[in-house]
């Protein structure tokens, strides 16, 4: 049975589910990952071609590491986003993928992320599913929590990461197109997030997901 595992951005999978994904490979899971951009925006200076190479290789290696056995690129630019999100194209490559794998479980963005490219993904792919009447269930992670109680009602699933938390921590620092914004705000948020999802879950770490 296949896990099908929805970003936005190479790195977004390590950092909202990266514990869970490496559990659910260990479980024998087949699990794909279907990211929308290449993140050629993570870095305005440097020329796209060599960002989207490098980006495309780290998130090959961070895969390989968390267990993912497929990956693939939609191909969405990181700078006009919204607008390739809209082409018919990009509706029929998520219908053609969901009816491919007929996944058991889904992962996408929370629909309310503070990212604006986030929430055009869970909204896209709630859209493909609600039009296919996809009826296995859908959980979303944030990436970027956003600031109020609004989602706190939702139902959540707690998984417990802590035996794979260090595998977790190594995982994201393969992002070196990221290494400044990670170093000091990304990866100390996400620790942080962790550690307090496994406090209300009552183990060392935890990663949570609201149950659509």
């Amino acid at each position: 049975m296949t896990i099908l595992i929805l970003a936005a951005h190479p790195d977004d999978i390590a950092v909202g589910l990266g514990g869970t994904v490496a559990k659910y490979a260990r479980q024998g899971k087949h699990i794909v990952a279907v990211i929308f951009s290449y993140g050629e925006g993570a870095d305005p200076i440097k020329d796209s071609t060599s960002v989207i190479k490098q980006h495309v290789a780290e998130a090959k290696k961070a895969a390989k590491m968390l267990g993912i056995k497929e990956i693939m690129f939609l191909g969405l630019s990181d700078l006009t986003f919204e607008k390739d999100s809209e082409e018919p194209s990009t509706e029929k490559k998520l219908t053609d993928i969901f009816e491919k794998y007929e996944p058991e479980l889904i992962f996408i963005h929370k629909n309310d992320d503070m990212h604006p490219a986030h929430k055009i993904v869970a909204e896209i792919t709630e859209h493909v599913a609600n039009k296919i009447k996809i009826k296995m269930p859908f959980y979303a992670y944030y990436v970027f929590p956003p600031i109020g109680p609004g989602h706190r009602n939702q139902p959540k699933l707690y998984v417990d990461i802590s035996d794979v938390f260090a595998l977790k921590k190594t995982v994201m620092n393969i992002f070196k197109t990221q290494k400044m914004f990670f170093s000091f705000y990304q990866i100390p948020a996400t620790l942080f997030n962790n550690w307090l999802a496994g406090f209300k879950a009552r183990c060392k770490y935890a990663e949570v997901f609201y149950k659509l």
